[in-house]
């Protein structure tokens, strides 16, 4: 069953009200992409565990998508235009 636009679009806006993953998409935004959540908790002072379930919220909302290799999790952001339009 697909997904009703009007839930798609609550969901979207739900992952992006908590303020650190908005520091998370500007980060990966303003360094083309993240190869290693590992970076994140460094640039936005939370623990790795906190960094990967706020990446899972975002990545379950078509906001990131994430990619493992090997023991790095690498995160990208989906259409990078319209979420700097978004954060502006």
């Amino acid at each position: 069953m697909q997904m009703d636009y009007t839930e798609e679009k609550a969901r979207f806006y739900r992952a992006l009200s908590e303020p650190v993953r908005i520091r998370i998409l500007k980060y990966i935004l303003s360094n083309e992409n993240c190869d290693c959540t590992c970076k994140l908790n460094k640039v936005i002072k939370k623990d790795q565990s906190v960094i990967f379930r706020h990446i899972m919220v975002l990545e379950n909302a078509g906001i990131l998508k994430t990619e493992k290799h090997g023991k790095f999790l690498k995160c990208f952001v989906n259409d990078k235009s319209r979420i700097r339009k978004l954060l502006e």
